[in-house]
């Protein structure tokens, strides 16, 4: 007999896992936002738009409690969907829809790099997602072992850089050459943003998506230093969905509250490193700096995910803020139609075919206005799930995956 494999229901569901991913699309809006409204070289190296007082301490403020802690958080609760996806059947029938659903979720973001934002994750999340499947028989230890080890490999790997760079400029050849490139590549990096805020804010729509396509470029040699902690982080979601941390919570208040209290002193003190320093850490001229604070930053941002899992687990056992807890978790519901919206809603905002307010927006203006589009989006999913069972983007990646029309209206 064949069996059907359907979508999570509702009355399956886990509630405050859905109320985490709410969150978790706040703080990367938080943090894309200000991205939006800039080239990509004014996170790279020290080629900020913004540097009076009132914006310098709100880009304090989103690196210090913001930057690192979100999409780290949406990429645990990606490796908990995981768990929950092969926990459907057998898993020899289970993972060729696991590998289908990634295919069409790297589709979208493709699309998504391509039409919208460049700052696109679920082109990566499609992608580490096929490794995580390397791992679904190891041990919770082995998984902890291997997730430490990932976030290690940006800072092994500046290390190994900077160390090469240091010794190579005791030639003095090569110190020359060397500098001549960190010039050039200041340079080149200059034009580029120049050529950016003139393209974004009043270039056509097919100069823009050229514009993109080229910004998207520079970053892939990212890669190795910013998105290890993605593949890290489903690796610690497949941990916790095991030792179902989140399924029954009033047993696992002491976990909880372990939790919190030993995170807390490397997040506040990796965040202070990393909010404080990372304006003068460039990633074009590689230094000590740079070592410093992606270190700061790997370790500093997953801790400060684990306080805020665990003030949120506190808060919803509690039964603190119900109403709200219920909005935010609806909006999790529709997690992949608000996160691209967000995009939607932030480049018409401040691209030419839109608003053309792109490079005019503050820091400060902009964590406000992250705010509000949130609090549209928390009142739109309350209302579009009380007459349907998915959002839209949902809808449509479930259909595809299970290559059925799934039923939408309530």
């Amino acid at each position: 007999m064949t069996k059907t494999y359907h979508p999570t229901i509702t009355n399956e569901r886990v509630e405050i896992i859905d109320l985490l991913r709410g969150i978790a699309l706040l703080g990367i809006l938080v943090v894309n936002i200000p991205i939006m409204n800039a080239p990509f070289v004014t996170e790279i190296g020290q080629f900020s738009l913004w540097t009076d007082p009132a914006n310098k301490t709100a880009m304090w403020v989103i690196k210090f409690f913001f930057t690192g802690k979100f999409y780290t958080l949406f990429s645990m609760l990606f490796g908990i969907g995981f768990y929950f996806f092969l926990k459907k059947a057998d898993e020899n029938a289970v993972l060729p829809l696991f590998k289908r659903r990634l295919w069409w979720l790297l589709a979208f973001g493709i699309l998504h790099v391509v039409l919208l934002w460049y700052g696109d994750i679920l082109v990566f999340y499609a992608l580490f997602g096929f490794l995580l499947i390397l791992f679904r028989k190891k041990s919770n230890k082995s998984l902890v072992i291997w997730a430490i080890s990932i976030l290690l490999i940006p800072i092994a790997l500046s290390t190994l850089f900077v160390l090469l760079i240091k010794m190579a400029s005791m030639v003095p050849e090569a110190a020359a050459e060397m500098d001549a490139s960190f010039v050039e590549a200041n340079v080149r990096m200059s034009e580029l943003l120049e050529r950016a805020l003139i393209v974004y804010s009043s270039g056509s729509f097919l100069e823009i998506v050229a514009m993109r396509l080229e910004e998207y470029r520079n970053i892939l040699g990212g890669i190795f230093f910013f998105f290890p902690n993605v593949l890290a982080m489903f690796l610690i979601g497949v941990v916790l969905a095991r030792k179902k941390v989140f399924e029954n919570l009033e047993a696992n208040r002491a976990f909880f509250r372990k939790l919190f209290l030993y995170s807390l002193p490397l997040a506040l003190a990796g965040n202070w490193i990393y909010a404080t320093y990372a304006a003068q850490s460039s990633f074009i001229d590689m230094s000590w700096m740079m070592v410093l604070t992606l270190a700061a930053h790997g370790f500093g941002g997953p801790a400060m995910t684990f306080v805020y899992i665990a003030v949120v687990a506190h808060i919803y056992d509690k039964g603190y803020f119900k109403n709200l807890t219920m909005a935010i978790a609806k909006t999790g519901r529709m997690a992949l139609t608000n996160y691209l919206t967000q995009s939607l809603i932030a480049t018409t905002i401040f691209f030419s075919y839109g608003l053309g307010l792109y490079g005019q927006v503050n820091v400060w203006q902009g964590m406000l206005l992250a705010f509000g589009i949130y609090a549209i989006q928390v009142v739109w999913s309350h209302y579009w799930l009380q007459h349907y069972r998915f959002g839209p983007m949902e809808w449509l990646w479930r259909t595809l995956t299970y290559r059925k029309k799934q039923k939408l209206r309530i």
